[in-house]
């Protein structure tokens, strides 16, 4: 994944980011260069689960924290995408509020 290279304060509000990525993380961003979000991997707070079930473990859920469930999510379509590093797979999900 990208670093961060050099932070910037330009107001009270807002800061300047160099990031450096791969070419390959750019083409991965096929130019949406708005509505970004950065996160690192050593923030995830909560812990989860992936159950198997069905013939041979072909159906794999991911369960929500115990956290998130206070909040009854809607039951639609959810867009998410995977992003792969050397060493993990990186699932995203965006569930719109309501």
């Amino acid at each position: 994944m990208g670093r961060i290279l050099n932070l910037k304060a330009q107001s009270d509000e807002k800061i300047n980011v160099t990031l450096e990525l791969t070419t390959k993380e750019v083409l991965w961003l096929k130019g949406n260069l708005d509505k970004m979000h950065l996160f690192s991997e050593n923030n995830l707070e909560f812990e989860s689960r992936l159950v198997q079930r069905g013939r041979r473990e072909s159906t794999k859920y991911f369960l929500l924290p115990k956290e998130f469930r206070k909040d009854s999510l809607p039951c639609s379509s959810v867009p998410c995408t995977r992003i792969e590093t050397k060493t993990r797979y990186i699932f995203l999900f965006s569930i719109g509020r309501f």
